[in-house]
């Protein structure tokens, strides 16, 4: 895999300068679009971007310039979707992607030297605009999505059925910006200068549906036509880049599912250490060890001359990072093939000290902790999509924040997919969201996040889970599982179509150990990344 992936021998094709391409859709909306092509005689595969930033980016924030594939053998195409860039038309997101999506890729087969074949490729928005697309009824030859959403209710706008307020307005607001310079509203411009902040710009957006979408997502309306009502899902070659501290990961995930349970052999996903943008060294906060570094742009590449040009061997089913060993590993699946069960315990005080929790295999038994929330001063988020692994220390030490740890590994022991909390509550006050944090605790008692998930807060049993773990502990190692309230208003219930205030009543949380419980499914086996 290493060779295929990493090794950057290969004859590279000089490059023309890119070409200025128009696309007139059925309704009279005209897109523009960037051809790069090789100096070459050869009709080859194309490869298509549709992307709403200005087409000049194209992806570059994570991946490489379309001359580089180009150099590579492809004709590259990105296009401004509508109502961006140069393009015609108005934008909102994400509701006209499906036609004008179907529409451009049969103009994209015609292209002067395209031998008829496309592969789409792109991040973020611009790996939502491919599933997207799909539910129009297009079918590329092959898919490169990186990071993106795949039922945007369920895995973008939201987060265990609350409002994802914070980032939905903070992306709104720079889609806002793009749309007021096109306008000319200075005003708008005014309204929106960054230094304003989040909540600032959420108040004027709602305000102006004419300039943005926000008011429709805050009340779980996404305008889109998502590929995951397809039913079956399209077998069409997929290679997804996902990262474990992305804020997308749970969508990337649910469409590998999707797309490996009717096509397993043409399905691939690269699962790496990563927060959504920088791919290479760090995940948010945090800085990574050296073995983390990895080449996305090769490991497309490879699936495209598998897939495109028959050229080559096919990629692994997953590629994986495993942070706890600092090192890549190729494997069939992302399942476990283990399970272990872990109790809550404590002796009252797991949110006041934190060696009081535990997380225990001995039968469960009663026991309660009592966890107030204070809305006046609330604990943040950390981990996960919000800030990767960072040091929790801080964190834990609050006294809003109850914790339970296991006793020191004995063996080393791979975490593997997913692991899945149930939690037995009584809830007493106003508070919305509940958000849970995984850790691993070395021996001296530091605790780096792993993963985060937040769920909406009512009595009874809640269920959390995390997802797209692959991490080795070592012996000496513990897993910890932490539960707190989730940042009001960066999350609220439906509809959130004005911020919610936090007030000054407390939220007071009792956790029952004897209906609660941690499920950590694991792997003993993988096969080295080499």
């Amino acid at each position: 895999m290493r060779d295929m992936v990493d090794s950057p021998r290969r004859s590279l094709l000089p490059v023309q300068a890119p070409v200025r391409q128009e696309l007139r859709l059925k309704d009279g909306t005209r897109l523009v679009a960037d051809t790069w092509r090789p100096d070459t005689q050869d009709t080859l595969p194309v490869l298509l971007m549709r992307q709403p930033y200005g087409r000049a980016i194209a992806s570059t924030v994570t991946l490489a310039h379309p001359a580089w594939y180009a150099a590579r053998g492809y004709i590259v195409a990105v296009q401004d979707v509508r109502g961006t860039g140069d393009s015609e038309g108005d934008f909102d997101a994400l509701v006209n992607e499906a036609a004008d999506g179907a529409e451009t890729l049969d103009w994209a087969r015609d292209l002067p030297g395209s031998n008829g074949k496309v592969g789409t490729y792109g991040f973020s928005y611009q790996g939502t605009t491919q599933f997207q697309m799909l539910a129009d009824g297009a079918r590329p030859d092959a898919m490169a999505v990186s990071m993106a959403s795949w039922s945007p209710l369920t895995d973008w706008l939201s987060e265990g059925g609350l409002f994802r307020c914070r980032m939905s307005a903070s992306w709104a607001a720079q889609m806002a910006r793009l749309k007021a310079r096109r306008m000319g509203d200075s005003a708008a411009l005014a309204a929106l200068a960054p230094e304003r902040g989040w909540q600032a710009h959420f108040d004027f957006l709602m305000s102006r549906p004419d300039l943005s979408h926000l008011s429709r997502w805050a009340k779980g309306q996404p305008g889109a036509n998502p590929a995951a009502d397809l039913a079956p899902t399209p077998a069409v070659p997929l290679i997804q880049t996902a990262g474990t501290a992305d804020f997308f990961l749970r969508g990337t995930l649910a469409a590998d599912r999707a797309f490996r349970a009717v096509s397993p052999d043409t399905t691939h996903l690269v699962l790496g250490p990563w927060g959504h943008i920088g791919w290479n060294r760090s995940a948010g906060a945090a800085q990574l060890a050296p073995g983390a570094e990895f080449s996305v742009d090769r490991a497309q590449l490879a699936f495209f001359d598998h897939y495109l040009k028959d050229h080559g061997p096919r990629p692994a089913a997953v590629t994986a990072y495993d942070a706890g060993r600092d090192s890549w590993h190729d494997t069939d699946t992302l399942e476990g093939s283990g399970a272990k069960v872990y109790h809550l315990a404590s002796d009252g005080l797991a949110a006041q000290m934190v060696t009081d929790g535990r997380l225990t295999t001995d039968p469960a038994a009663p026991g309660t902790d009592m966890l107030v929330l204070d809305p006046t001063r609330q604990a943040p988020l950390c981990g996960g999509a919000f800030t990767g692994p960072v040091d929790l220390g801080p964190l834990h030490d609050r006294s809003d924040v109850a914790c339970y740890t296991t006793a020191p590994m004995t063996a080393c022991v791979q975490l593997r997919d997913r692991v899945e909390a149930e939690i037995a509550l009584d809830v007493d006050g106003p508070h919305p969201g509940l958000a849970a944090t995984l850790a691993v605790v070395d021996r001296q008692g530091t605790a780096t996040a792993l993963a985060t998930t937040v769920a909406r807060l009512k009595g009874g049993t809640l269920r959390l889970v995390f997802e797209g773990l692959f991490h080795s502990l070592h012996p000496g190692q513990s897993l910890r599982l932490s539960l707190q309230a989730a940042p009001l208003p960066d999350f609220q219930p439906y509809p959130a179509t004005t911020l919610a205030d936090p007030g000054v009543r407390a939220t007071t949380i009792a956790i029952h150990h004897d209906a609660s419980r941690l499920l950590v499914i694991t792997a003993d086996q993988e096969t080295p990344h080499a």
